[in-house]
């Protein structure tokens, strides 16, 4: 186990490490509030050579406003994934509601799923009867708990509501060909609207592998832990219309930042997706004034975002 070191031995060790300070009380002072670890361990590697020290001319500022950029990414990121969450409950509701409006609870029934994996299926059901046993039992009044009183049922446009991230795209996984391909279809007017088409059709595949990424970033962001060089599980789907154009084939791997990044064009309005992409650049724009002593690249490719796009400063065509 590394003993403790105190604020001033962790700045000395870095100072022997080669590091130069701008104000050695204001790095202590940023050392004691935001974590050694979490600074240097996270940040730092960017900075330093092979014989574990800090490449020479390295200011701690840079290793600051690296840190920041991270923040300021997911901050960004979680900003618009809430609005894609928003969507996908939207549009979960209204479909399978219309699909089962004759039918109370349809939700907890497992001939509305697949039958293809009966324990995944009721896995589901049982995590979405908890959500309505807790609201109902809960001490304050919930949308819930009224539909239970008022109407003996809660109807799925209700429940959504209370679904996690997580737990729709499991939703939406498990729903028959008939209504995903449906979803699937409302999904892709947000991808033919930021790319000035009429006819790119998202699959169901795509469209769920594009949700399982989206949910990966969300959870690292919600941790807050650090998105430079997070990699996804898996690759995204494969879509010419939305890959081709950043040089992307379907060999490539797909499992970076940048790639969620590009697919959330089929998650968000043009408007929305507009505004996402603006606000990267610019806070890209900024990490490149503050930084120096090393080629920002380094840093973009850990997260998959390279020159050409930075320099073409352009949305989807």
């Amino acid at each position: 186990m590394k003993p403790f070191k105190t604020i001033d031995e962790q700045y000395n060790l870095l100072l022997s490490r080669g590091l130069l300070f701008t104000d050695e009380n204001k790095a202590k002072q940023y050392l004691l509030n935001n974590n050694y670890y979490n600074v240097i361990n996270c940040y730092a590697k960017f900075f330093m050579n092979e014989q574990d020290t800090f490449i020479q001319g390295t200011n701690f500022d840079e290793i600051t406003h690296v840190h920041f950029f991270d923040k300021e990414l997911k901050n960004v990121l979680f900003k618009y994934i809430i609005e894609a969450e928003k969507h996908l409950k939207s549009i979960l509701a209204y479909r399978f509601s219309e699909a089962y409006k004759n039918t109370d609870y349809a939700y907890l029934i497992a001939t509305s799923y697949k039958s293809e994996d009966l324990l995944e299926v009721t896995s589901l059901i049982s995590s979405l009867s908890k959500i309505i046993k807790d609201k109902s039992r809960a001490h304050k009044d919930n949308p819930i708990k009224h539909y239970l009183q008022k109407h003996d049922t809660v109807p799925f446009w209700i429940l959504v509501n209370y679904m996690y991230f997580g737990q729709l795209v499991y939703f939406y996984k498990h729903l028959d060909d008939s209504l995903q391909n449906k979803i699937a279809k409302d999904f892709s007017v947000f991808l033919n609207e930021n790319l000035n088409k009429i006819n790119v059709k998202l699959t169901p595949k795509q469209l769920l592998t594009y949700l399982e990424n989206v949910v990966e970033i969300r959870n690292v962001i919600a941790h807050n832990n650090r998105l430079l060089g997070f990699k996804c599980k898996n690759n995204t789907a494969y879509s010419k219309e939305i890959h081709k154009q950043y040089g992307i084939n379907p060999n490539t791997p797909r499992q970076d930042v940048f790639n969620v990044f590009i697919i959330m064009q089929c998650l968000l309005s043009k408007n929305q997706y507009a505004q996402l992409h603006n606000t990267i650049h610019k806070r890209i724009k900024n990490l490149k004034n503050d930084v120096y002593s090393i080629k920002v690249n380094i840093i973009l490719d850990s997260i998959g975002f390279s020159d050409s796009w930075y320099n073409s400063g352009k949305l989807p065509q």
